[in-house]
């Protein structure tokens, strides 16, 4: 038996919270939208010579992470990391990502499509607006959520085929 409303609560930020059913969407996708203009593009990120070099562009061709699930976020991580191409850590975060778990902190959907790049930066908005910033265990989440959201956007800009080609292809030095 429940006492009282049960319906139109969900998880923001590992909290419930009511939902009103207010026109939130709009002025989220703005704070999102200046959450990612602030954390800006870092093409270094991924090593696209590297990618080249191991003829990767047609396993990452059409990756859009606007519109992933947590299943190929978490397989696309694991490869990358099998490579060398990310660190350990990136590839935890990344395998982390989505919002959707149960009590026990499985994955409820792992086939429901999300926006990672909207996840990352919720998430840093929630540590920057909730005071985790003078938290060490924030602070250290800061970095390498910025490093997930580069590594999303070069992942995205590599597999369209728009990844800037290496300063030094085609020079070939001799000592």
């Amino acid at each position: 038996m429940t006492i009282g409303i049960v319906g139109g609560w969900e998880s923001k930020a590992g909290l419930l919270v009511r939902n009103t059913g207010a026109k939130k969407q709009v002025s989220q996708s703005v704070k999102v939208q200046q959450m990612l203009t602030m954390v800006g593009n870092d093409p270094n990120a991924l090593n696209t010579a590297e990618m080249d070099k191991q003829g990767l562009r047609r396993n990452i061709k059409g990756f859009d992470p606007s519109n992933t699930s947590v299943k190929q976020l978490g397989n696309l991580s694991v490869f990358l990391r099998s490579r060398g191409l990310i660190s350990e850590i990136t590839s935890f975060t990344l395998l982390n990502a989505g919002d959707k778990f149960d009590r026990f902190g499985v994955t409820k959907d792992v086939d429901a499509k999300f926006n990672a790049l909207e996840y990352f930066a919720t998430q840093l908005d929630a540590i920057q607006n909730n005071g985790l910033n003078g938290n060490a265990y924030g602070k250290n989440l800061i970095p390498e959520f910025k490093k997930a959201i580069y590594v999303l956007q070069n992942l995205k800009t590599y597999g369209e085929g728009n990844a800037p080609k290496p300063a030094d292809q085609g020079v070939k030095a001799k000592a």
